[in-house]
């Protein structure tokens, strides 16, 4: 019987490491959307080996947020109004029958980690507020951690997986269009008690008022990243 043994399909923690820095990087538009991710440009910037920062790009690749180009190698995925106004659609949906599910099936622990959650966001700098780059992530996260909350009593690993990969990929619209206010538009009061509102709404089990909330408070910002794009492209156009 042969000794040879199959290659480990598990990422190394290295490639782990460098997928979640990219990640974080196409994320906040650090990496701009089509630029070329040039291996020797990737190691030096993220200190990691070619193994590590190839699987990092290839599961990159599969979540859609970076490209293949054969020979050439791999860029950041493009954005465009399209794929912006795809994936609000998807989301709308999706999110609605996850808010949905954890209404249904969420018990105590889920409702004290909304409660939690929103506490921690309100620790943060309200929007327009100037972070510096740690601070912006801290914020960003908490903010994303918040929202998955409010649909983490769904019960199903998939909706939950589903939403987070649209939530990550429209983060990425926010950030790039809407720099100046990185978690929403509007009042920084107003959003924090939007947020407050759609804590108090999933305790309370009110489906219809979570959904109404929900579809206002994302709205907000689909429609001001719309209207940006305009002048996005003549940027990139006069570049």
């Amino acid at each position: 019987m042969s000794n040879d043994r199959l290659p480990d399909p598990r990422p190394t923690t290295q490639a782990v490491a460098v997928y979640d820095l990219m990640r974080r990087d196409i994320r906040s538009g650090a990496l701009e959307p089509g630029m070329a991710l040039r291996t020797e440009l990737l190691k030096t910037r993220y200190g990691s080996g070619v193994s590590p920062t190839r699987e990092a790009l290839a599961r990159l690749a599969a979540e859609h947020f970076v490209t293949a180009e054969g020979k050439k190698g791999f860029r950041v995925a493009p954005i465009s109004i399209e794929d912006f106004e795809e994936l609000v659609s998807i989301r709308r949906e999706l999110e609605a029958r996850a808010l949905q599910l954890s209404i249904a099936n969420g018990n105590d622990d889920w409702e004290a980690q909304i409660v939690a959650a929103f506490h921690r966001l309100t620790k943060t700098s309200p929007p327009g507020h100037i972070l510096n780059a740690i601070e912006e992530e801290e914020r960003e996260r908490r903010h994303r951690d918040f929202h998955m909350a409010l649909v983490s009593g769904c019960r199903s690993r998939w909706l939950l997986r589903f939403c987070e990969q649209l939530t990550a990929h429209l983060e990425r619209y926010r950030r790039i269009l809407n720099p100046q206010s990185a978690i929403s538009t509007g009042d920084g009061k107003e959003i924090e008690d939007e947020h407050r509102a759609l804590m108090t709404v999933m305790i309370n089990r009110d489906v219809d008022g979570a959904i109404d909330l929900i579809e206002r408070h994302r709205n907000r910002t689909y429609n001001v990243i719309l209207g940006r794009f305009e002048a996005y492209r003549g940027s990139v156009a006069a570049e």
